[in-house]
Protein backbone atom coordinates (compact mmCIF):
# COMPACT_ATOMS: atom_id res chain seq x y z
CA UNK A 1 0.00 0.00 0.00
CA UNK A 2 1.12 3.21 -1.14
CA UNK A 3 2.18 5.80 2.13
CA UNK A 4 0.96 9.58 2.09
CA UNK A 5 1.77 12.22 2.74
CA UNK A 6 0.31 15.01 3.81
CA UNK A 7 0.84 18.59 4.54
CA UNK A 8 -1.30 21.29 6.53
CA UNK A 9 -1.10 25.16 6.55
CA UNK A 10 -3.73 28.56 6.84
CA UNK A 11 -4.19 29.81 4.18
CA UNK A 12 -6.20 32.79 2.95
CA UNK A 13 -8.42 33.66 -0.44
CA UNK A 14 -7.45 36.75 -2.60
CA UNK A 15 -9.32 37.98 -5.88
CA UNK A 16 -7.67 39.29 -8.35
CA UNK A 17 -7.92 40.21 -12.05
CA UNK A 18 -5.97 37.19 -13.86
CA UNK A 19 -5.52 37.52 -18.06
CA UNK A 20 -8.20 38.02 -20.53
CA UNK A 21 -9.95 40.86 -17.57
CA UNK A 22 -11.57 37.97 -15.35
CA UNK A 23 -11.33 37.65 -11.85
CA UNK A 24 -9.84 34.42 -10.06
CA UNK A 25 -9.43 33.77 -6.54
CA UNK A 26 -5.92 32.46 -5.25
CA UNK A 27 -5.08 30.39 -2.69
CA UNK A 28 -2.20 31.85 -1.06
CA UNK A 29 -0.40 29.88 2.04
CA UNK A 30 1.42 31.71 4.97
CA UNK A 31 4.82 30.90 5.80
CA UNK A 32 5.77 28.34 3.20
CA UNK A 33 4.13 25.91 5.73
CA UNK A 34 3.27 23.98 2.49
CA UNK A 35 6.75 22.82 0.75
CA UNK A 36 5.01 20.66 -1.91
CA UNK A 37 3.49 24.00 -3.42
CA UNK A 38 6.22 26.25 -2.27
CA UNK A 39 6.93 26.87 -6.42
CA UNK A 40 3.43 26.57 -7.23
CA UNK A 41 0.45 28.63 -7.42
CA UNK A 42 -3.42 27.19 -6.98
CA UNK A 43 -6.02 29.68 -8.21
CA UNK A 44 -9.44 29.04 -9.27
CA UNK A 45 -11.19 30.22 -12.08
CA UNK A 46 -14.59 31.95 -12.00
CA UNK A 47 -17.45 32.11 -14.07
CA UNK A 48 -17.36 35.05 -16.62
CA UNK A 49 -20.06 36.72 -15.17
CA UNK A 50 -18.86 37.32 -11.69
CA UNK A 51 -17.53 40.80 -11.24
CA UNK A 52 -14.02 41.29 -9.69
CA UNK A 53 -16.41 42.95 -6.79
CA UNK A 54 -18.38 39.82 -6.58
CA UNK A 55 -14.66 37.75 -6.36
CA UNK A 56 -13.77 40.02 -4.09
CA UNK A 57 -16.80 39.35 -1.47
CA UNK A 58 -16.46 35.62 -2.23
CA UNK A 59 -12.87 35.46 -1.46
CA UNK A 60 -13.76 37.12 1.75
CA UNK A 61 -16.37 34.33 2.84
CA UNK A 62 -13.64 31.76 2.00
CA UNK A 63 -11.41 33.45 4.68
CA UNK A 64 -13.95 33.91 6.96
CA UNK A 65 -15.18 30.14 7.10
CA UNK A 66 -11.87 27.81 5.78
CA UNK A 67 -9.42 27.18 8.69
CA UNK A 68 -6.65 25.62 6.80
CA UNK A 69 -5.93 23.64 3.57
CA UNK A 70 -3.97 19.93 3.52
CA UNK A 71 -2.57 18.59 -0.02
CA UNK A 72 -2.12 14.64 0.33
CA UNK A 73 0.72 12.79 -2.16
CA UNK A 74 1.07 9.43 -2.40
CA UNK A 75 4.48 7.70 -2.37
CA UNK A 76 3.91 6.63 -6.31
CA UNK A 77 3.39 10.62 -6.90
CA UNK A 78 6.97 12.19 -8.57
CA UNK A 79 6.12 14.59 -5.77
CA UNK A 80 6.44 12.80 -2.72
CA UNK A 81 9.76 13.44 -0.47
CA UNK A 82 9.20 10.70 2.30
CA UNK A 83 9.25 12.03 5.47
CA UNK A 84 8.32 15.58 6.69
CA UNK A 85 9.66 17.08 9.63
CA UNK A 86 8.05 16.89 12.75
CA UNK A 87 6.41 20.45 13.17
CA UNK A 88 4.51 20.17 9.74
CA UNK A 89 4.28 16.45 9.90
CA UNK A 90 -0.25 15.55 9.53
CA UNK A 91 -2.16 12.70 9.01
Amino acid sequence: MADIRTERGSCRFVARMAEGRRPVIILEFFHRTVSILDHAALSFNLLGGLTLESAKKLADALNENVLDASVAVSSEHPLFAGELLPASKSS
